[in-house]
């Protein structure tokens, strides 16, 4: 068998078996172990809780008590919440809503509140901006019911309900008309005494249907909303004994100064066959609405690019660089007499002398890149394979982020080790310096835009602002365990033997000829990265609907795929076009490898301003600076873990090139 056949073969069986990886999370559901299910008996109290109001229009998470509507009594109070739910704007408060397991309510009255100026004028902002809210029951998200264009009825899993709406055909006014009644539709499971001791009922879906209804009293009572007169009595508006429909439903709640809003809430509990374990299910394929085809077509898309690229390299590096190995060493068996007449004064081995010569440019912070991006690549890593193992999951509210963080700061040590052992190589004599910008580069710059847009969240009023104490926390986190980690392993990187290299690097640098258009490194750095972005573009569209669309995104095993086959990509791309640079003679491959593989990121920051438009964005200035800022630096990190697949690829790659001939 050929050494070409054997690469094919090796490489189908590691698509294989990323394939099976895939498959198993879309087998079957499961639920990984660590949370306890509440049981509640008949009657109990099943409490609701509110999280902060979102719009993908403006990016910014306002406090659900911000508006007018009903407070509990004794006033809101805040749930715990961990480190990762502040870090991702929830803000979980109590709710004035009284729901029993098992009990029906029907047109239950919560409270009225008269509008004043600044409260209509703040609720009509809200509403025209596409607010939702996002409820909360026994650790669930509440779907939210509508209607579609056919006039059939709709759940949505992901996003919330929106708090209003507006007339389009009102004129330019443009009246924005309020949410007050709300159909609290739950699903409960009985589970089956065989498999539990717990005797009850548990809570497995939980959907909201907004309804506006310009509610009035019957005999033309008027409330002070506050009296408790008011609550014995009946509205007009609403159906006896009987579910509010949007049939019964004559006018609509409009939004304006001093009017009169009356909130009422119908509860309908429906027994459901879906065990507590699989509750989460439906949130997660959103009740197949984007069919598994979808990530199916972009893994084979993928798939098929990384095929191409491998056949490429195979059938033309793989082949030339035998070729010219057998060349070189014919040529340095000959006498000299022979060699002078048979040498061919062109190809790769002519820059033997300069190959590994540090990167004429910046040498320090190259090797600080390649430190951070294999630290950002390894806990990105990890943290994929957890997801796609479940052990973090939308039922456990911010664990992505601190399993994030924490992995980021252990694999501090590996970027110490890399960028001390790469600058080592290089006769660098800063090594404290070269250690403490390896630890601080691209944890202050994200710490610093991360500081800067928390100060401005503050100043809008959002609950995206991180309080302050856990700021500190994360600059705690930062200072004190990722620094040092980095540090640990820059001592034993620059404690291990130097890296050694198969050729004598030469004293004065060799003269480089014009490489001519195609072979312009500007040219091979400005293309090359479409290559790796075309392998995961469709993923990622679903990736940035996750991020910027309040959607959910569980399919870690495809993004397990993507991200290997995304690397492959990369590493393939960068070492075709670097032999071709040493071929043209060209020996400044450190930071072309790099640069070439990074490019990557170039194309998906001008991507997302592409689909930045599908957010329908607000014309709120803050909301162009925090979606371009952090992509900016999701892309910043993107360029240093794929800039370091290429750089580490090149540096395997012309070690074993040139340590395959016989130089003098």
């Amino acid at each position: 068998m050929t050494r070409s056949s054997s690469s094919m073969g090796w490489l189908s069986a590691v698509l294989l078996l990323l394939l099976a990886s895939a498959a198993l999370p879309m087998a079957s559901a499961f639920y990984m172990p660590g949370v306890k299910p509440l049981t509640f008996q008949e009657g109990d109290e099943v409490p609701l809780k509110v999280n902060a109001m979102s719009s993908i229009h403006t990016q910014l998470p306002k406090d659900y008590y911000r508006l007018p509507f009903c407070v509990p009594a004794g006033g809101a109070r805040m749930a715990s919440e961990n480190l990762g739910e502040f870090l991702t704007g929830n803000k979980i408060q109590n709710s004035p809503y009284t729901l029993n397991m098992g009990k029906e309510t029907h047109c239950q009255i919560l409270c009225q509140i008269r509008l004043g100026k600044v409260e209509a004028r703040n609720l009509r902002m809200h509403i025209r901006y596409g607010y939702h809210n996002n409820w909360i029951i026994d650790n669930i998200p509440s779907a939210a019911i509508g209607l579609t264009e056919a006039g059939q009825k709709q759940k949505h899993y992901a996003g919330g309900f929106p708090i209003g709406f507006v007339d389009a055909g009102s004129g330019d006014a443009k009246d924005a008309y309020v949410y007050n009644h709300v159909n609290i539709h739950i699903d409960y499971h009985k589970p089956d005494p065989a498999t539990t001791t717990d005797d009850g009922y548990r809570v497995v879906g939980f959907a909201v249907e907004p309804m506006s209804i310009a509610h009035y009293f019957l005999g033309g009572y008027e409330w002070d909303g506050t009296s408790s007169e008011g609550y014995t009595k009946s509205l007009a508006t609403c159906p006896d004994g009987q579910h509010m429909s949007r049939e019964d439903i004559t006018s609509n709640q409009i939004v304006q100064e001093n009017e009169k809003i009356v909130y009422t809430y119908d509860v309908l509990w429906n027994e459901s066959e879906v065990a507590w374990s699989s509750r989460w299910d439906v949130y997660l394929n959103e009740d197949h609405l984007v069919p598994a085809q979808v990530h199916w077509y972009s893994i084979t898309n993928s798939i098929l690019v990384v095929l191409f690229l491998s056949l490429l390299i195979i059938s033309i590096l793989v082949r030339n660089l035998r070729r010219d190995i057998a060349g070189y060493n014919a040529m340095a068996a000959l006498a000299d007499e022979e060699a002078d007449e048979e040498i061919d004064e062109s190809g790769w081995k002519l820059v033997h002398a300069d190959v590994f010569r540090p990167p004429q440019n910046a040498p320090m912070m190259y090797c600080v890149f390649v430190g951070s991006g294999l630290q950002l690549g390894v806990a990105g890593f990890f943290a994929i394979v957890l997801s796609a193992m479940g052990f973090l999951n939308p039922a456990r509210r911010g664990s992505l982020m601190i399993a994030t963080l924490i992995l980021y700061m252990l694999c501090g040590v590996v970027a110490g080790y890399t960028s001390s052992r790469l600058y080592k190589s290089f006769r660098g004599r800063a090594w404290q310096t070269c250690t403490l910008l390896t630890a601080t580069t691209f944890p202050a710059t994200c710490f610093g835009l991360f500081v800067f847009f928390n100060v401005v969240l503050a100043f809008k009023h959002s609950v995206g602002s991180v309080p302050f104490l856990d700021v500190l926390i994360v600059g705690a986190m930062w200072c004190c365990v990722s620094i040092p980690l980095v540090f640990l392993g820059a001592y034993f990187g620059y404690k291990a033997e130097s890296i050694t290299y198969p050729t004598v690097t030469s004293t004065i640098a060799r003269a480089i000829p014009d490489p001519g258009l195609l072979l312009h490194p500007y040219v091979a750095i400005a293309l090359a990265g479409m290559v790796p972005f075309a392998a995961a573009y469709v993923e990622l569209f679903f990736i940035m609907t996750s991020l910027w669309m309040d959607q959910y995104y569980y399919v870690f095993g495809f993004t397990f795929i993507v991200y290997i086959i995304l690397l492959l990509t990369c590493a393939e791309v960068t070492v075709l076009l670097v032999y071709y640079q040493l071929c043209a003679e060209n020996h400044r491959w450190w930071w072309f490898s790099f640069l070439t593989s990074g490019s990557t990121a170039l194309y998906m920051f001008l991507y997302s301003a592409f689909w930045f438009g599908s957010l329908e964005p607000s014309k709120i200035f803050v909301t162009y600076l925090l979606y371009f800022g952090y992509m900016f630096l999701i892309s910043f990190g993107m360029f240093l873990t794929t800039g370091t697949i290429g750089a580490l690829s090149c540096f395997w790659f012309t070690r074993k090139i040139f340590g395959s001939i016989k130089v003098d």
